[in-house]
């Protein structure tokens, strides 16, 4: 079985974002950059399918500027069997872009399985891999918890408020991955050293595709009113409810 891990290198989620001049983009520099969370779970999914069969091959695949080899690194100290650096210096905001080149690098190899996480969570669009399901004619299950592969096909889970719902599908298949249930797995100091060693397969693209969306500007989310503590026992609630009422109009 061949498995593809799409993941995408994102800032580290402790980062303190700051809006370049063009409102367009952000300040890189300080900037610690990480695998995208829901991508580690998702090839976390793929490296236990391969601890029970040695005979799987997961490579994964990255679309990025040069920083992108450092997480490419990572995941060949994980375990992964090869990487794929489709390397561009130029931002891409839109979605179906990003999906039109990455599909077009899956359709050079035939892969059983394409794993992504469901979304990023720099840009929150839970979009590219369900793109690339349509672009490439690859069926996809979304926002999974967790499957399992019996012979041909694939049986996922995906969990909504109150249910959980089971989808089938016969491979190849996409899946786009929730954060799941199994614990992750971090790399050693001698498997990240070993892993420098490796090579890294880097295709350069062209990023003149015709856009369909465009992103127009960055904000800062509005700042909240700090709080105001009334009291730290029941005689407060009694004024509470005069400022709720009266005040802010609440009740």
């Amino acid at each position: 079985m061949n498995i593809a891990v799409c993941v995408k290198q994102v800032p580290d989620t402790a980062s303190q974002l700051i809006i370049s001049g063009d409102n367009k983009s952000i300040d890189e520099s300080g900037i610690k950059y990480e695998i995208n969370p829901f991508d580690e779970y998702a090839l976390e999914e793929a490296l236990r399918l391969k601890d029970k069969d040695e005979t799987i091959k997961i490579t994964i695949i990255s679309l990025g500027p040069e920083r992108v080899k450092q997480s490419l690194t990572k995941t060949l100290a994980m375990g992964a069997d090869e990487a794929i650096h489709i390397e561009t210096n130029e931002v891409i905001d839109d979605c179906i872009n990003i999906a039109t080149i990455i599909a077009n690098e899956i359709k050079k190899n035939q892969y059983d399985l394409i794993l992504f996480g469901k979304k990023s969570v720099d840009q929150d669009n839970n979009q590219v891999g369900i793109m690339i399901g349509e672009i490439n004619k690859i069926s996809c299950i979304s926002n999974c918890s967790e499957f399992k592969i019996e012979g041909k096909k694939i049986i996922a889970n995906r969990e909504v408020e109150g249910i959980v719902e089971v989808f089938e599908s016969e491979l190849p298949a996409i899946i786009t991955h929730e954060k799941g249930r199994n614990e992750l797995r971090y790399p050693s100091l001698k498997d990240l050293m070993a892993a420098k060693k490796k090579p890294i397969n880097t295709i350069k693209v062209e990023t003149n595709i015709d856009k369909r969306s465009e992103l127009l500007k960055l904000e800062y989310p509005e700042k909240r009113e700090e709080g105001v503590i009334i009291g730290e026992d029941k005689s407060s609630v009694t004024e509470l409810i005069r400022i709720l009422k009266e005040e802010k109009k609440i009740i």
